[in-house]
């Protein structure tokens, strides 16, 4: 009897520590482009708070499908605002939940500027300084939807398709990895990569004009069942106005901060 009740506190105990580990704890998915700020962020974050941030990363697609397969993540950092909307209607997240947490841009950039110029409105397809354009795959990745759109706009997907110079990452970290490695001489990625004091970047960058491209609105949601205390913490931290401005001195406008703060 004695051994029967000794092992039931020790269950106990089990379980009640188990619950006080989840709830110190906030589990993200997030889109590549945003992994660099939110590693930094979520840092500051535990040295603040003493919660622990997991984060998973990968392209928004490949994440929203694991969501819908029940992953036990409690925010998800989408690169667009296609899946957390769909993860909405899907009835997948905690009511109103939704918001925009930053808007993307997409440049141009070639690290070996000397051999071939990152200038979409220059580049010809023929250079054989060109072996290959990296971009995110525009099935899982909205910075390779926006990537395509601007390639069709300077007249150059059919002709670096037809070549097969365009190599494709699974998102738009891979394309930036392709890039920054010498596989690909230029990549179409986030304004994020290039604007990261702590990895500056060599080579030349060309600024796309936001209006050639579909706006990359980056949405976050809660996913429905996930909503913390420890989760409400990190969501409170992440819209301080001194969150805000790292955000936007890394490239990415946001929507919780008047013009010129």
């Amino acid at each position: 009897m004695r051994k029967k009740i000794l092992f039931l506190f020790v269950l106990l105990g089990f379980v009640l520590s188990s619950q006080v580990s989840v709830a110190n704890t906030v589990r993200i998915a997030v889109a590549s482009n945003f992994l660099a700020p939110l590693k930094s962020l979520a840092k500051e974050f535990t040295n603040q708070t003493g919660i622990r941030v997991y984060i998973s990363n990968g392209a928004s697609g490949m994440l929203y499908a694991k969501i819908k397969r029940g992953a036990p993540y409690d925010l998800f950092f989408s690169a667009d605002s296609l899946r957390p909307q769909k993860l909405e209607k899907e009835g997948l997240i905690e009511k109103g939940s939704r918001f925009t947490y930053v808007t993307g841009r997409l440049v141009a950039w070639s690290p070996e500027d000397t051999k071939l110029s990152a200038d979409l409105s220059k580049l010809n397809p023929q250079n054989p300084a060109l072996r290959f354009l990296a971009v995110a795959n525009p099935k899982t990745a909205p910075y390779g939807v926006a990537a395509i759109a601007v390639l069709k706009h300077y007249g150059l997907y059919e002709s670096l398709r037809s070549q097969k110079k365009i190599a494709l990452g699974e998102s738009v970290g891979k394309a930036y990895q392709y890039t920054v490695t010498g596989n690909a001489q230029i990549g179409l990625i986030a304004q994020s990569y290039v604007r990261n004091p702590k990895h500056p970047v060599r080579g030349q960058v060309f600024y796309i004009p936001s209006n050639i491209y579909p706006p990359l609105n980056q949405q976050a949601i809660i996913v429905k069942g996930r909503k913390t205390v420890a989760v409400t913490q990190f969501l409170t931290f992440f819209h301080s106005d001194r969150v805000q401005k790292q955000l936007l001195s890394l490239g990415y406008d946001v929507p919780f901060m008047k013009d010129g703060l």
